[in-house]
């Protein structure tokens, strides 16, 4: 199938299930080849893809570890080539009430919500620039606007969106 996207490859990072998931699927139906980073397995991902007709391929990728999103970058290409568009969208939400929320949650949601992007987009930046018309789509929640009831998930928001106008291909 041919469409917008034709001859292009896009990376989505969290695209195992729900938004990630539905982005992938958009993308390979307006024509481009979907590489999937997730903790979890995309199988579902896969299927929805591979039904479009696009090519697709995926990993077992912590995205707040720089070593785990190069070698992931580095697969891709040797799989579906360089990079086109980048969807930083994996996420951790923590839904705990403050008190209850160990120092090591903490970091561990900044790590995935604030240095995933950063990661990534350092990853891929190469292909994105040789592309010619590469982007960088940044996906975050309104709950920066107004935060749950369980409060953890904000900070790292807020931190993320001052951070995203500082990086541009």
């Amino acid at each position: 199938m041919a469409g917008r996207l034709a001859s292009r490859t896009a990376v989505v990072t969290g695209g195992s299930t729900g938004i990630g998931q539905e982005i992938a699927r958009r993308l390979a139906a307006e024509g481009a080849d979907i590489a999937v980073a997730d903790v979890n397995a995309a199988d579902q991902t896969r299927e929805l893809v591979t039904q479009t007709g696009r090519r697709f391929f995926s990993d077992n990728v912590d995205v707040s570890d720089e070593e785990s999103i190069n070698g992931f970058a580095a697969r891709v290409r040797g799989e579906l080539g360089s990079a086109d568009i980048l969807v930083n969208n994996a996420a951790v939400v923590l839904l705990a009430d403050f008190d209850h929320v160990t120092y090591d949650d903490w970091r561990r949601t900044f790590a995935v919500n604030v240095d995933g992007p950063f990661l990534a987009s350092r990853a891929f930046l190469p292909d994105l620039k040789k592309s010619g018309s590469g982007r960088i789509i940044n996906i975050t929640s309104s709950s920066y606007w107004t935060a749950p009831p369980p409060f953890v998930f904000a900070p790292s928001q807020a931190r993320y969106l001052s951070s995203r106008n500082s990086s541009r291909p």
